[in-house]
């Protein structure tokens, strides 16, 4: 089927900047006869959609791709609405969907801005369902009744190609992070834990971890197990979130990101490995977020987010 085109249907210069389209959406939407819904609607989408790089950079691409779902004018509101940059309103709200435990007291920017994007991220995603219609929630390879921060960003990007925006191809596979993740969360003692965490974080905040868990042998040692610790059983490694999944969400910004972690011994590639792994119970709630970049070419560790409640991320 035939997409929907913007540019066709308002007769829009597809060569023209974002911020030009924007301004002629704007005049247009000023001179508009108010009792011509139709044309409001459309502009009104359009210049949401056409308006926004982000936005614009993903309509383009499925445009452009004659095997992609069909664009019609559902989707088109879908995208219209859809929350793909951060927000000063949606950080303040984060604190209170979960509790990250590395990188503190340490000045670590990049690690911090790491556990951000899973702290920021309870607070979107409560926002993000109410976003996407069942339609889209539906998308071919999309999972289904969204419980997780992860699976909810999967779901509002995944079909409007997200995996692409920075050159790759589609979803990436989590496998060998979930992997390490099951693996960290078997860990049953304290001892255990350190000795695991030895090999399997990065070093500059392998002590915040292992203190907030609980788990620290130089203070009080709490940690009497994951389950314990998530306040949750059968736990293991749910849906997963690319660094560039997270930027566009969240609103980053990739070269300061870059810059930060340079300072702090990451290289441009570890930092591009950035992934989000959710930790999931036997009821398919999830609990938290581990967040690891690849190393050596090895995934580690470098933060861990727990959920206060089940409810946090449904």
């Amino acid at each position: 089927m035939a997409h929907y085109d913007l540019y066709q249907s308002l007769r829009l210069d597809r060569q023209a900047s974002t911020a030009d389209l924007a301004r002629d959406l704007d005049d247009r939407l000023s001179s508009a006869a108010p009792d011509d819904a139709g044309m409001i609607d459309q502009l009104t989408t359009a210049r949401a959609i056409l308006g926004d790089d982000t936005r614009r950079g993903l309509y383009d691409q499925r445009l452009d791709d004659p095997n992609a779902a069909e664009i019609d004018i559902d989707s088109l509101h879908e995208l219209a609405a859809l929350n793909v940059a951060g927000s000063a309103s949606a950080g303040a709200g984060a604190s209170a969907a979960a509790v990250g435990v590395s990188g503190t007291g340490r000045g670590q920017q990049f690690q911090q801005q790491a556990g951000q994007f899973a702290r920021t991220a309870g607070a979107k995603t409560a926002e993000a369902t109410h976003q996407v219609q069942d339609s889209f929630k539906q998308s071919k390879g999309l999972a289904i009744g969204i419980t997780a921060l992860v699976t909810a960003v999967v779901v509002l990007l995944g079909g409007w190609g997200i995996g692409k925006i920075f050159g790759g191809d589609g979803q990436p596979d989590f496998s060998d992070a979930q992997k390490t993740v099951n693996t960290f969360l078997g860990q049953k003692s304290a001892d255990d834990l350190r000795n695991w965490l030895n090999d399997n974080t990065v070093h500059q905040n392998r002590e915040d971890i292992l203190r907030a868990m609980g788990a620290d042998e130089d203070a009080y040692d709490s940690f009497s197990g994951m389950d314990s610790f998530f306040d949750a059983s059968s736990l293991e490694a749910g849906a997963g979130m690319s660094f560039e999944q997270q930027a566009i969400y969240f609103g980053a910004d990739v070269d300061e990101i870059y810059e930060e972690a340079e300072d702090e011994g990451f290289s441009r590639d570890e930092v591009d490995s950035m992934v989000i792994i959710g930790i999931k119970d036997g009821s398919d709630n999830y609990k938290g977020e581990i967040t690891l970049v690849k190393k050596d070419g090895d995934y580690k560790i470098i933060d861990v987010t727990k959920s206060y409640s089940a409810s946090d991320y449904e």
